[in-house]
């Protein structure tokens, strides 16, 4: 962990400038997504026009978790872009040239890539907090922590996913469509969900602990809330560090779908 602390930066800086390399493509993909986020929005500001709360959640509740969705899945694009797409990186054997390096695999697989429509996710997330998600500068402190462990979560459920390659050869668009899913599920309120979907997103599409979890920090701070959320960001990142690890030793003996 101190060897990624120490090289992380510089890694994902690179790949930030490569992003840029090709200004109208990048100007494309943040358009695109900038658009795509505001319709997003105001389909949600039409439904709450006509209905002015849902189990208790009401449009400024709906924005909070709107900003901080976009927001987390735009820091993750941006700086960690590299989880998009580890499932296929590992399945075409690009490991291999990652372990004759000293610096750690994972932050060198997370650093590889940076994605131009994940600053659209960014811009509009974070205009939605500033601006409609009801929050005050005394509540800046919990904001940050919310985002950050959200997106600790984010991460490590989407890299986990990513982690199935090292087991499976199909893993890469079943990766993608788990995320995919944890993303849809992290932009309904907390209230439509119950069953086996509710156990569903506190577990393996932790949109709960992501965005759920955040927001009633933010609207009811407590002890208990503020516990909940730091502790889930510690056991998701704990678990997929182990099942990366695992996945590892795995490819490091040949016994990955793309060797064995």
């Amino acid at each position: 962990m101190g060897g990624i602390l120490a090289t992380y930066p510089a890694q994902a800086a690179a790949a930030i400038r490569a992003s840029f390399a090709d200004r109208t493509n990048f100007l494309l993909q943040m358009g695109g997504m900038v658009v795509n986020n505001g319709f997003f929005l105001i389909l949600w500001g039409l439904f709450f026009a006509g209905f002015k709360s849902v189990g208790g959640w009401r449009a400024a509740d709906m924005a909070l978790l709107l900003g901080l969705i976009m927001t987390i899945v735009g820091v993750s694009g941006v700086a960690f872009g590299g989880y998009r797409d580890m499932a296929a990186a590992i399945l075409s054997g690009e490991v291999d040239g990652l372990l004759t390096q000293p610096k750690p695999v994972l932050g060198r697989l997370l650093s590889r890539d940076s994605l131009p429509s994940a600053w659209g996710d960014l811009i509009v997330g974070l205009i939605i907090l500033i601006g409609l998600g009801g929050l005050g500068w005394r509540q800046a402190p919990l904001a940050l922590v919310g985002l950050s462990c959200g997106l600790v979560i984010y991460l490590a459920a989407a890299t986990a996913f990513a982690c199935l390659a090292f087991w499976a050869r199909g893993a890469r668009s079943f990766a993608r469509d788990l995320t995919d899913f944890m993303i849809l599920f992290s932009s309904y309120p907390g209230s439509i969900f119950s069953g086996v979907s509710k156990l569903a997103v506190y577990t393996l599409l932790p949109a709960g602990f992501i965005v759920l979890a955040p927001v009633k920090l933010l609207r009811a701070p407590s002890l208990g809330a503020l516990t909940l959320v730091v502790g889930a960001a510690l056991v998701y990142a704990l678990i997929t560090l182990a099942v990366f690890h695992l996945g590892l030793a795995r490819y490091r003996r040949g016994l990955t779908p793309t060797n064995g």
